[in-house]
């Protein structure tokens, strides 16, 4: 019999009983209670675990001190960094001491999406992708960084952001989860590993419009 049965077990005889057990009740109530915090630190020693897999120490450290820089202040927006704060975390996390942003980042699980100017929509393909890497299980600490060039303009690169941002929330994304990063970084095709993450027929060629979206779990 389960500590929860148990529980309503009791809790029903003393809606029937002059003579509740408090004892018992509070007993097994102080059991259920120690069960559930088990629960918890296996669940937080499970998340730490997979953590030190899945992150190596350099972008734990680019994300902390990124975010030391542009810390979130309200739970229901989402942090906003530029590329005056991120970029010393990349170069500091970068052995060659060179701005290589893809290089560092492109082996996190990602998708890159290509919106063209005063573009309302994205390819079905591209949303597909987004989506099953919005809707995995996340962990505590999972963030999804949202990276848009300010190359074509600052509003540019927010219309863009933005865009993705909502598409994330619908996704039932938290916005506590989500990162959203204006960085001006240098692109081009060599750059780029996965054939899926260049631009496609009916997408547009500029690779300074793709917002490129990073699913951490450091």
């Amino acid at each position: 019999m389960t500590i929860r049965y148990r529980l309503a077990l009791v809790a029903m005889f003393c809606l029937f009983s002059t003579s509740c057990y408090k004892d018992e009740f509070a007993s097994l109530h102080l059991a259920l209670q120690r069960h559930e915090a088990a629960i918890r630190q296996i669940r937080e020693e499970f998340t730490d675990g997979l953590t030190l897999a899945l992150c190596s120490s350099e972008l734990r450290q680019l994300l902390e001190n990124v975010q030391m820089e542009c810390a979130q202040t309200d739970p229901a927006t989402p942090a906003q960094c530029s590329t005056k704060q991120i970029k010393p975390a990349i170069v500091a996390a970068d052995p060659e001491r060179k701005d290589r942003f893809l290089k560092l980042m492109s082996h996190l699980p990602h998708e890159v999406v290509y919106i063209a100017d005063g573009a309302s929509g994205i390819v079905p393909m591209r949303a597909e992708r987004l989506e099953r890497l919005a809707r995995r299980s996340m962990l505590r600490n999972t963030v999804f960084l949202v990276v848009s060039s300010p190359e074509l303009g600052e509003a540019e690169a927010q219309r863009r952001a933005l865009f993705i941002d909502g598409m994330l929330r619908n996704w039932k994304v938290p916005p506590d989860k989500i990162r959203r990063w204006y960085y001006a970084f240098p692109t081009n095709k060599t750059d780029i590993e996965k054939k899926v993450d260049l631009p496609g027929l009916v997408e547009t060629k500029e690779l300074s419009r793709g917002v490129w979206v990073f699913r951490a779990d450091c």
